[in-house]
């Protein structure tokens, strides 16, 4: 049987080899659902929404902050994005690198503390996925949940029976309390944010495109009117929108494609690395081009499956558990973190040859920790003939030839706005803090700029019924001056008094609503120091450290 199983497999894969060998296409344009026509009107109201803070609830999240093309498309913040596991616990095998989004905040945009992140700012349970070439997936996300047909998510009426995977996936992180929404967010927040919002107020340099479009329509009801026909704003036109725009992100400018239509060459090493990719490497088994994905889970056993079921908890077959989406390798290259938990380093990295949980040694050991429900197709590369050079130069001709340098620089159709979080420095702590039930902080993720009528700063410490006080001025003291007992980072200029409560189990916490006026009298650093009564404190008082906030 296994003599069987092996040939059979080999078969599969020369096949394969074969015809994609013979390939002379480059990566199609996107297909679009007639329901959703594209025009320019509908595209440049996508990138805007796709590129403004303000779609999330707290202005400091957009659908761009974890999918830039100069990151392959995925999220570049991966150093800020650890996740403890299913575990709970940091620095150990489960952890998982995904994107941060918002400190979690009740419906009355209240911070309250989240069972993993507390009131730091949660992080999702898998990378971000790219969404350079998503278009030509079938479902999204890593699990598939996003799929074919595309329901109102107001009314439920079915508005694209069939290859509305982008409209299905582009609505759902808008309403999610982890990634940029309050708990309990409805549409009708969303909508009436967006009616009264300066569409891209925090974004910088903004595109040609995007200011010939602000030029003629420049607020959200209008760009509606002119994308289609009438200004209603609506989740179904959002998501409508944001389709159309990542449907133009087609990176299918690589040398691999130039090569392929006969405008271009591979080097020698890119051509062994390609001949090794469709041979021997056992690659295209599935990762078909021109895409180089197959629309297809596979479970590569790289964590045990209980711990994240993938696909399995969409379909709740057991075949599909622990099993994730192929995802494209265009422009993988650019990625800082790979696989669905972002176990291994780039593929730049030296230590993808040394790190056991790298791409390269995962494919050369044939799976990662948990290979009781191995894909077939993956057998280990290091028993097929397959040398630790080989894996070199398959490596370089996926790093180098399939990656679109207009992604990589910016250039269009990946060129951007730069987005507040990219130019804008946050707040700066400093100083000595001294601890209590732990040591007190200031949650401090709201954008604090000019007119932000929603801005607000979070206190963390002691626990329920503690007393806090919030002491600001204009001045810090660098550093800490110790007095009393307690290290003061700031001349106090006034003071606020909060009653902190929590849950049981929960840190105290309250949270400062501060409407900031349209003022350039605040363009100057203000300072903040929180002191809260804590039993567990020496002397019964703890302290956090200064913090330095610039409303700009």
């Amino acid at each position: 049987m296994l003599a069987r199983f092996v040939f059979a497999t080999a078969l599969c894969a020369t096949l394969c080899a074969t015809l994609c060998a013979t390939a002379t296409a480059q990566l199609p344009l996107a297909w679009q659902p007639p329901q959703n026509p594209s025009t320019h009107p509908k595209v440049v109201l996508g990138k805007i929404l796709f590129w403004d803070e303000q779609l999330s609830s707290d202005d400091s999240i957009a659908c761009g902050t974890c999918h830039l093309p100069e990151f392959g498309g995925s999220d570049g913040r991966y150093a800020l994005g650890l996740h403890p596991g299913p575990d709970g616990v940091y620095a150990t095998a489960d952890d998982i690198h995904g994107s941060p989004g918002l400190s979690r905040q009740a419906n009355n945009g209240d911070f309250t503390p989240d069972t993993i992140f507390r009131l730091g700012r949660q992080v999702t349970r898998r990378v971000a996925p790219t969404n350079l070439g998503a278009a030509h997936h079938s479902e999204m996300f890593w699990d598939g949940r996003a799929g074919s047909q595309f329901k109102d998510p107001e009314t439920g009426l079915v508005l694209i029976p069939f290859g509305g995977a982008l409209e299905s996936q582009a609505v759902g992180p808008i309403l999610s309390a982890v990634e940029m929404g309050v708990e309990g967010r409805t549409w009708q927040d969303v909508r009436q944010k967006l009616q009264c919002a300066v569409p891209l107020r925090l974004a910088r340099n903004l595109t040609p495109d995007i200011q010939a479009a602000l030029q003629q329509s420049p607020n959200y009801p209008t760009l509606f009117q002119a994308a289609f026909g009438t200004p209603v704003i609506n989740a179904a036109r959002i998501g409508f929108a944001l389709a159309a725009y990542q449907r133009t992100l087609n990176p299918d400018d690589t040398p691999w494609d130039r090569f392929m239509r006969g405008t271009g060459t591979l080097t020698p090493n890119q051509q062994a690395g390609w001949f090794l990719f469709l041979g021997q490497g056992r690659c295209v088994a599935c990762h078909w081009d021109p895409l180089f994905a197959d629309n297809q889970y596979h479970n590569l056993g790289l964590r045990p499956s209980p711990e994240d079921a993938g696909r399995g908890s969409i379909t709740q077959s057991i075949a599909d558990k622990g099993a994730f989406k192929t995802p494209s390798l265009r422009n993988a290259g650019l990625r800082p973190r790979l696989f669905h938990n972002g176990q291994s380093v780039p593929l730049s990295d030296p230590r993808q040859l040394t790190d056991p949980l790298s791409v390269l040694n995962v494919y050369f050991d044939g799976g990662g920790v948990d290979r009781s429900a191995l894909d077939p197709f993956l057998l280990p590369l290091g028993q097929l003939g397959v040398t630790r050079g080989d894996l070199q130069l398959i490596n370089d001709f996926v790093t180098t030839a399939l990656t679109d340098q207009r992604a990589a620089r910016r250039m269009p159709p990946f060129d951007h706005p730069d987005l507040r979080s990219m130019v804008v420095a946050p707040p700066r702590v400093f100083g000595q803090g001294l601890q209590g039930t732990f040591e007190p902080f200031l949650v401090d993720t709201v954008p604090a700029y000019p007119g932000n009528t929603d801005f607000k700063l979070g206190l963390a410490a002691g626990s329920d019924g503690d007393l806090a006080v919030l002491a600001y001025g204009f001045q810090s003291i660098e550093p800490s001056f110790v007095a009393f007992g307690l290290p003061w980072n700031v001349q106090v200029q006034d003071a606020l008094l909060f009653v902190l409560r929590a849950r049981p189990g929960e840190p105290g916490h309250a949270t400062w609503h501060l409407p900031i006026p349209k003022a350039p009298a605040l363009l100057m650093p203000f300072y903040f120091q929180l002191f809260a009564f804590d039993a567990q404190a020496p002397g019964g008082i703890a302290s956090s450290r200064g913090l330095e906030l610039y409303f700009r």
